[in-house]
């Protein structure tokens, strides 16, 4: 492999490694009702999905209700449209807001007199640039059906530069990252 092919294989490694690397992360946070008994819960049922902000597609909606399903399913619980022992909540928020961000530049140059040299000032100036950043959240409640208590809450919120590429592999990776400490595990005495 000559010079060449060789640095574009390295230019290309490192462009794809900032690109993951520049990613957002999902940051999850959960929280729960200590004096819940978990392991009394068997059955789920929804509440009706809600989005705030700019619009969350109604296939997205979908998505989250499918992968929140599938993740309850895969740890023992049963649907029941009837009589279940624990509802679910799912909310989705996005928020918009614009970023001003100011760079300054300044110019150097040298001179020469007989007695000095150095750095002067010789002017600058400043740029402004004003970004659009979004933000996603995801939340997820559990309520006991028969308290009508919420007793776990997971969120996961991440920061969206644009819609998402893969919407049906990341919409359940994302819900199976914020349902993974659901149900607790009890803790060790």
């Amino acid at each position: 492999m000559n010079m060449k092919a060789t640095t574009k294989i390295m230019l290309l490694l490192l462009l794809n490694f900032m690109v993951i690397a520049c990613s957002s992360p999902l940051k999850v946070i959960t929280d729960y009702d200590t004096k819940a008994d978990f392991s009394r819960f068997q059955t789920f049922s929804f509440y009706q999905l809600t989005d705030k902000g700019p619009g969350l597609s109604e296939l997205n909606q979908q998505r989250i209700i499918n992968a929140i399903r599938d993740e309850l399913v895969k740890k023992g619980f049963k649907e029941d449209l009837t009589n279940p022992d624990l509802l679910v909540n799912a909310t989705a928020i996005v928020t918009e807001e614009k970023q001003v961000t100011s760079t300054n530049y300044y110019n150097y140059g040298g001179y020469y007199r007989p007695y000095r040299w150095g750095p002067t000032y010789v002017g600058g100036s400043t740029v402004y640039s004003v970004s659009e950043l979004r933000e996603g959240s995801l939340v997820i409640d559990i309520i006991d059906a028969s308290t009508k208590h919420l007793i776990w809450q997971g969120t996961g919120n991440k920061e969206i530069d644009t819609g998402l590429k893969k919407p049906e592999t990341e919409v359940p990776a994302a819900v199976a990252k914020i349902l993974a400490g659901f149900p607790p595990q009890p803790k060790q005495k």
